[in-house]
C-alpha cells in the first residue's frame, strides 16, 4: 500500500472486533511513526500503550462511570456555526444509517455506549506531551498522530482518533503510570473492524478541494 492509498482508505472505525493486535505489529506502527517531523527535531511526544488486561481494567472503569453518570467530561467551548453544522451533519447521517431518529435525544445513547466500552478497541495508544512545552508543539503531536494512523493503515490495522479515549485521565495515569509532568493529549484506538457492524461502513464527506485551496500563479 502506497502513501496516497493509505490516506484515501483510512477511516474512523467505531466498532472494533475482539481480534487482538499483536504487540509486534503495534511496535512496528509506532516505530514508523517516530519518523514524524517535528520543529527543531524536538520529538515532543511520549507514548503509553494500553492493551490486554490493562485495557480491560480501563474499559471497566469507563463503563462504570458512564452508567453512574460520572464519566462525561466537560465539553469544549461552542464552535463557530459552520463547524457545528458539519459535525451535526455527520452525526445525523450516522444515526440514520443505524435506523435511529436524529431528532430523538435518546438516539445519541448508542454513541455513549460505544464510547464507554472504548469502541471495543484492543489497543489504545495514549499520546502525551511535556507540560513545560509551548502550545505550538501541539502541531508536532498532530503530525505524529496522523503518522501513527497511516502506518497502521499500511499494516492492515484500523484506527480511531478520539479525545473521549483520554476522558478519564486519572484512570490512565494510574494504569499506565503516566507522570504528572506530562499532558495527556489524545488517544488512538487501534484494531480490526467488527465485520457485521453497519457503522463501520460509514464514510464522512470531505469539502471539495476548490472550496479549501486558494491557488494563485
Amino acid at each position: 500500500m502506497d502513501v496516497i492509498e493509505a490516506i484515501l482508505t483510512r477511516h474512523s472505525v467505531r466498532d472494533f472486533s475482539s481480534r487482538p493486535v499483536p504487540e509486534e505489529t503495534v511496535m512496528k506502527i509506532l516505530e514508523a511513526a517516530l519518523r514524524s517531523p517535528s520543529g527543531g527535531n524536538s520529538q515532543p511526544w511520549e507514548v503509553f500503550v494500553a492493551a490486554g488486561a490493562t485495557l480491560e481494567r480501563i474499559r471497566k472503569v469507563y463503563q462504570e462511570r458512564s452508567q453512574s453518570g460520572t464519566g462525561a467530561p466537560a465539553g469544549p467551548p461552542p464552535l463557530p456555526a459552520k463547524y457545528q453544522e458539519r459535525m451535526a451533519m455527520i452525526r445525523n447521517e450516522r444515526l440514520r444509517l443505524l435506523g435511529l431518529d436524529p431528532a430523538d435525544p435518546a438516539s445519541g445513547m448508542v454513541f455513549a455506549e460505544w464510547q464507554a466500552r472504548i469502541f471495543g478497541a484492543q489497543v489504545v495508544v495514549v499520546v502525551c506531551m511535556d507540560k513545560a512545552l509551548p502550545a505550538s508543539k501541539s502541531l508536532d503531536i498532530g503530525t505524529f498522530v496522523q503518522t501513527i494512523c497511516l502506518a497502521a493503515q499500511g499494516c492492515g490495522v484500523d484506527s480511531f482518533i478520539a479525545g473521549m479515549l483520554v476522558s478519564q485521565p486519572d484512570v490512565l495515569r494510574q494504569e499506565l503510570e503516566i507522570p504528572e509532568d506530562l499532558d495527556i493529549v489524545i488517544g488512538i484506538a487501534l484494531g480490526y473492524p467488527e465485520p457485521d457492524s453497519i457503522i463501520n461502513t460509514y464514510r464522512s464527506p470531505r469539502r471539495p478541494i476548490r472550496e479549501v485551496v486558494r491557488y494563485k500563479i
